[in-house]
Order: C-alpha cells, then structure tokens, then sequence
C-alpha cells in the first residue's frame, strides 16, 4: 500500500457520550487506528473536536449567559484536558503529539496560512501527529470557521492531503434524511456529484455540544473534492473504520475527487483568503479576465468596501455574479479615484493575472 496524507476529523457526538462527557474507549480506539496507519507508512493529521465535551461539568461554566463566552470558557478549560488524553493513547504507540489551535484569521492573511503549512509540513516529516482544534478563546464570530468540518477541510487543502475522513455519529451519508427518523432515507455508498437532493436531505439540527451537522459535512467535501482530494464521510464509532477503509472495505460514503489540484497560491485564493472588498466590473473586463487578463481599472464600474494594496478583493461582474478573487494592486481609495479619472488609470493594473483566480 502506497503511503498517504490523511487528514481525520472527529466530530464531538463520536467523542462524547451522551450524557456529553467525554467518551474514553472512542478515544482510544481512534488513536489506536492512527498508530496502525503511521505504523503502515502514512502521515496523520488529527482534527478534534470535543474541548468544551471535556469541560463537561467542571467549574460551572454551563451557567454563563453569553453563548459564545460560555463556549469559549468551555474550551478553554477543557482544551488542555483533551489533549491530555491524547498524549496519553498516544504514547502507548510511541508517538508524539503537537498541538496547533488555529482559526479562520489564520487561514485567510497569507503570511500566517504559509507559516502554519511551513509547521504541519515540518511536524508531518518529523513523524510528530499534530492534533488540530480551533482556537475559540481568540475567534470571534466573524473569525470563525463555525464548526471543525471546514477547519478540516481548510487543514487537508493546506497539507495537499490524499483523503479526508469526516468521522460522524452515522454510517455515512443518507439520502433522505436522517435514517433514525426516515426509514426510506438509503445509505449512499459513492458519490460523484453532490445533487440539489442531497443538500435538501441534511438535517439542520445539530449533534449534542457539535456545531456541525451533515450540511457542514458536505460543504467541506465539497471544497475538498475540487481541489483533487478524496473525502469520506463514515461512522466514528465504528470499530476501525478508517484503518477497514484504507484496506479496501467499503464502509461510509466516499466522494472521489473531482478536480484538479491547484497550485498553492490559487488554492489559497479560492478557500482561504478573507475578503476585504469588492470590484464590480463590466462586460469587457469580464471577457477580458475570462481570456487569462489582468483587471484594468477601466473595466471597474464600482468598488464596495475599504481595502489596502495586497489586500484580497471579490469581482463580481455587471450582474454582480461572482467571478472571482485576486490581489488588489492598488488600494480602495485609490481605485475610487480612477474611476473619476479614466485617463490617469492607463497603463495601470487593478489585478494582475498572475494574482487573480476565475471561480
């Protein structure tokens, strides 16, 4: 069996029980499937859930009124207790961990998402498992992934990961709805193309202490799958699950890749990089950025928002349709000024190609 980056994601349902306190024996039974996988050649990184699960009756935090500062007290206090447990099960398999809390912020400013690759990348060559979370102490609600889904989905783009396994409380995806409330919904083996059915059979409610949901799931496959990496979506709680998949057995529902992998930067462009603006441009400048242009500013019609030069900036055509993203060049105020003054703008670039990726 070839070696691969993997990419395993545990949802707080498989990590707890139901009274929510953490569930040890699951626990256990996942790290001992990631010791078998490194012990068969294969680089892991661990996405976990389940912090505030292990604050789980400690301290009184659950009486706190504001939600997000309760959240963040439970994560606080229950981070170092999870990994705790971690390091634990992992050093019966003499493997060392690291821990990496990150957050949307981190993933969308350039310098920091090449700094926390340069580290997973370094951790992955030294053999070291790094064990991720988001860091909801720091997050606000608009810094936020929301939920480990898309972190993970964020973790395996950055990594140039072979598969993504999204560990869940159901045996994979279901078509239908929830097969514990609809007995006709069908558990989907392969999935080659996410339908419209498929999203309208996710259940917008959520797992105990989770903030994901099947929604989530298919959001990050989505993203994921574009980008040439596979992704499954299983049950957390079965035994072995991931080790049974890589050696062939078909378990879950698994969503081949369906895109080519981009180059760094675009891939970055295209899921990473937080948006500080946008230009609206007319038809021109559409075809023109449709046949491998730069930007002009004399194709922009307006400029929302207030963005520096190096800043990342939405275009939307004259329907104000998406068409892409690219570095700004010029800064918001400046662009604005171009506007009124075509002739000054000549010879400039809003976007370079080289900076700009066609969605």
């Amino acid at each position: 069996m070839a070696s691969e980056r993997l990419v395993i994601k545990v949802g707080t349902g498989v990590l707890t029980q139901p009274n929510q306190h953490l569930d040890y024996n699951v626990i256990h039974q996942i790290v001992d499937q990631i010791g078998a996988l490194r012990g068969q050649g294969h680089q892991v990184v661990l996405v976990t859930s389940g912090a505030a699960g292990a604050s789980y009756g400690l301290a009184g935090l659950s009486r706190e009124k504001k939600p997000l500062l309760r959240l963040q007290l439970r994560t606080a206090v229950g981070q170092p207790r999870l990994m705790n447990t971690y390091a634990d099960f992992f050093r019966e398999h003499n493997l060392t961990i690291a821990q990496a809390l990150l957050t949307r912020y981190d993933f969308g400013h350039r310098e920091r998402y090449l700094s926390a690759r340069e580290v997973l990348e370094g951790l992955l060559k030294r053999g070291v498992v790094p064990i991720v979370n988001e860091n909801d102490v720091v997050a606000g609600e608009a810094l936020t992934f929301g939920d480990n889904d898309y972190l993970s989905a964020a973790v395996a783009s950055t990594i140039g990961a072979n598969r993504l396994f999204l560990l869940t409380t159901v045996a994979g995806f279901f078509q239908g709805g929830d097969p514990k409330i609809e007995k006709k919904a069908r558990l989907l083996e392969t999935v080659e193309e996410i339908t419209p059915n498929m999203w309208q059979s996710c259940q917008p409610t959520l797992s105990m202490g989770g903030r994901g949901g099947m929604y989530s799931k298919l959001k990050a496959v989505e993203m994921v799958t574009s980008f040439g990496i596979e992704a499954v979506i299983a049950s957390g709680k079965e035994p072995d699950v991931v080790t049974r998949i890589m050696g062939g057995e078909m378990l879950g529902t698994r969503f081949p890749p369906r895109g080519k992998r981009l180059k760094s930067f675009r891939q970055w462009l295209r899921f990473g990089a937080l948006i500080s603006g946008k230009l609206v441009v007319d038809a021109g400048a559409e075809k023109a950025l449709r046949n491998n242009k730069s930007l002009l500013p004399a194709g922009i019609t307006r400029v929302e928002g207030g963005f520096q030069q190096g800043e990342v900036v939405e275009i939307l055509n004259h329907k104000e349709e998406k068409l892409g993203v690219g570095v700004a060049e010029l800064a918001s105020e400046a662009l604005r000024e171009l506007l009124q003054d075509k002739e000054a703008g000549h010879g400039r670039e809003a976007v370079h190609k080289n900076r700009l990726l066609i969605v």
